[in-house]
């Protein structure tokens, strides 16, 4: 059966690091981010470990890059675990978005319905390339394991997914920056088990 290991990038710096290429800010890891990814080797010693996958942003590179080095595995990029797009409200504040994008604040508040961020995703559009990389990597790594670093949206979609949740629950979970989530394929219910949630390394 596979077991993936989900990560949280680490904690990022503050400022603008806008781009275009993205369209959006990618900022570098902090000097603390850098100390707990490196903790995360001490957890994945000893664990077998067939690939590592990354998003687009320097941020998960970043992060996965001491246990790239320590596993002797080149990271992987995967649009497919790029942060939910939020368009038009990457890099605003609360109170930009109230008064430039109310109904999408409101939306946001009422947690009653999906929603489209401007010119970005829905909810369902963003967990439909979740559904489609975890079943694409469960047949590709059957009976292996292998890391995802990524982003909470992300992160928090795809537990909506495996609990069977509306999309729009997803802001009633919080995730950690390196937290590990760890999720195992059951073949026989065609699902997959959660097996721990938000660990983070001391």
């Amino acid at each position: 059966m596979t077991t993936c290991y989900i990560i949280r990038h680490a904690a990022k710096e503050r400022g603008n690091f806008f781009n275009p290429r993205l369209r959006h800010q990618d900022e570098p890891i902090s000097a603390p981010g850098l100390v707990a990814a490196q903790k995360l080797c001490a957890y994945f010693a000893g664990k077998p470990i067939a690939a590592i996958y990354i998003s687009e942003y320097q941020r998960t590179r970043q992060t996965s890059e001491p246990l790239a080095q320590q596993l002797g595995l080149p990271p992987i990029v995967d649009t497919r675990l790029n942060e939910i797009d939020n368009g038009r409200l990457d890099g605003l504040t609360d109170e930009q978005i109230q008064q430039t994008y109310p109904d999408v604040w409101q939306a946001y508040l009422s947690r009653t319905a999906d929603f489209r961020f401007p010119e970005g995703e829905t909810g369902a559009e963003a967990q439909q390339r979740i559904v489609g990389f975890l079943a694409e990597k469960q047949q590709q790594h059957d009976t292996e394991n292998i890391i995802l670093v990524t982003h909470e949206g992300w992160i928090r979609l795809l537990l909506c997914t495996i609990l069977d949740l509306p999309v729009y629950k997803r802001w009633n979970f919080h995730y950690d920056f390196c937290g590990i989530m760890e999720i195992t394929y059951q073949p026989q219910y065609a699902g997959w088990k959660l097996i721990r949630f938000n660990q983070v390394c001391g």
